[in-house]
């Protein structure tokens, strides 16, 4: 019987780099805070053990790794290094000090829109820069939004997918964060640019409202209304936002991917523009 490989805890090495603190856990792996031997800080992702033993996700970080190398963003969280340390694979990247998105909403409660403009620009050219380098982000979420102030980051790559690589998924499985999954992702129908628009369009809704567009309901009725309702006007819940800035919103959730707008610089520049921003 193979060993069972150990997940690290504060006090051990991962590769080079000393883990200082556990910083999250998410479906896929841990997220330390490390120190490198220059004695700078870095965010350390290491693979769960349930998830290092199944051969197609592990392929599928190895890709992660090599898509985020690809990417070379002012809003876009770097990879410094990889490897396997103990039998689980890892990443390390800069570390960015200011928590997440999801973080700030959660203290908040809700954001106003300037502010909600301010934080998703940067993200959004990041994620137009990986369209343009032919990736899929999958899982863009508050949570996978970095900030360090008011300048923010995108990062977590675990479910990218490469346009010019092979679909390292099971047959019809679907991918990502349910409440952002776009009609498509859902189906388990190939996903596009257009899919990260529509999960973007639900974290504008998030930020304004402090919940996903259909958060808040059971796991079935989630999906369910991705597929088939209509999003809820943001201007009914936040008066202060107009009815057109609403609809400027929503239209990066219509159930067609055609019917989105086209980029995520484009569709942030017509939220501002309908705002008066």
């Amino acid at each position: 019987m193979p060993e069972i490989a150990l997940e690290p805890r504060p006090g051990d090495s991962v590769g080079p780099y000393r883990i200082t603190r556990t910083i999250g856990r998410g479906r896929m792996g841990i997220v330390f805070e490390g120190i490198a031997d220059g004695g700078e800080p870095v965010a350390v992702k290491v693979v769960t053990t349930e998830l290092s033993q199944d051969e197609v996700f592990v392929r599928r970080f190895q890709r992660e790794v090599a898509a985020a190398q690809k990417i070379q963003h002012p809003h876009v969280v770097p990879v410094l290094d990889a490897g396997e340390s103990g039998g689980l694979p890892y990443l390390v990247q800069e570390l960015i000090p200011g928590g997440s998105l999801h973080d700030r909403i959660a203290s908040a409660g809700r954001l106003d829109l300037e502010t909600t403009i301010r934080l998703l620009a940067g993200p959004g050219e990041g994620i137009d820069a990986l369209h343009a380098s032919g990736l899929v982000h999958r899982d863009i979420k508050p949570a996978n939004i970095l900030l360090d102030g008011d300048r923010a980051y995108v990062t977590d790559f675990g479910l990218a997918k490469d346009s010019q690589a092979s679909n390292l998924t099971r047959p019809g499985q679907a991918l990502g964060s349910l409440d952002y999954m776009a009609p498509e992702q859902i189906r388990g129908e190939d996903v596009s640019a257009a899919t990260d628009i529509y999960a973007l369009g639900c974290v504008f809704h998030e930020c304004l409202t402090g919940t996903p567009p259909f958060g808040g309901r059971p796991s079935m009725r989630v999906l369910f209304a991705h597929l088939q309702e209509a999003p809820p006007d943001i201007s009914e819940a936040r008066p202060d936002v107009s009815a057109t800035t609403a609809k400027a919103i929503n239209r990066a959730l219509e159930k067609e991917p055609e019917d989105r707008p086209a980029s995520a610089v484009g569709y942030i520049r017509a939220v501002a523009k309908a705002a008066g921003l």
